[in-house]
């Protein structure tokens, strides 16, 4: 069984050459980009690395950058994994899901 995840098309209204970068997903690699997508398919690292031929300090790596990017610091209360995802599906910037913490402490 194959699942396709996309997100919406970027807006219209971006710089020509793609150099306008406005929203936290912007920020990240296209191959960062790829490595959330497949989390946000329920893959581990380790299958993301299969998937990729990559090795898994690798997609370590990657996820760290991804997280790094989208301002989503350790918590022990927080699953930086999921909440990324959320960023990526658009249900959840990641200010509002750093805001959402601190409101909650």
């Amino acid at each position: 069984m194959t699942t396709t995840l996309s997100r919406s098309a970027p807006a219209p209204d971006r710089a020509v050459g793609g150099t306008h970068r406005d929203g936290p997903l912007d920020q990240l690699s296209p191959r960062e980009l790829e490595v959330l997508a497949l989390m946000a398919e329920g893959r581990s690292n380790r299958a993301i690395g299969e998937q990729l031929t990559v090795e898994l300090k690798t997609v370590e790596t990657h996820v760290s950058r991804v997280f790094t990017k989208l301002g989503l610091n350790e918590d022990r209360h927080e699953n930086r994994r999921v909440l990324a995802v959320l960023v990526f599906f658009g249900r959840a910037s990641a200010g509002a899901v750093g805001a959402a913490h601190a409101a909650a402490q």
